[in-house]
Parts: structure tokens; C-alpha cells; sequence
């Protein structure tokens, strides 16, 4: 195997582990409604009332931009 072909499976690899997380963060909130999603992002808490940890907040921005079409303000 050349360099080259090392340098590219390690850009792979790093996509892998990216599209993955991201699915996982996709998956979060997945069931989220539109009113829940506006509830958490307003109270920053989560389905049980607890408040958002950073990767639930990430995961919630990303169910408000499917949902909505733009970043919660």
C-alpha cells in the first residue's frame, strides 16, 4: 500500500466516525415533535426536564433545522 493509499483511508475512516456521530445525534431527538422541540429549546431542557447536555443540545438543533428549515432562535 502507497502513502497515498494510507493518507486516504484515513480520510475515510475520519468520514466513517463523522457520519456516524452525526446519525447518532440524528437519532437523539428523532421523535422529538414539533411542539416538543420548541418546548425543550425554550426551557433548554430535555424530554424529562432535565437540562440540555451539550451533545443534546447539538442533537436538538439539528431536529429543529429538519423540522423547521433554520436554526432555533
Amino acid at each position: 500500500m502507497s502513502t497515498n493509499d494510507t493518507g486516504t483511508s484515513a480520510v475515510w475512516k475520519q468520514l466513517e466516525d463523522h457520519f456516524r456521530l452525526q446519525a447518532q445525534v440524528l437519532q437523539r431527538f428523532a421523535q422529538a415533535s414539533p411542539s416538543d422541540v420548541q418546548r425543550m429549546w425554550r426551557t433548554d431542557t430535555n424530554e424529562l426536564g432535565e437540562p440540555l447536555s451539550a451533545c443534546e443540545r447539538e442533537a436538538l438543533v439539528e431536529r429543529h433545522c429538519l423540522l423547521f428549515g433554520h436554526w432555533p432562535t
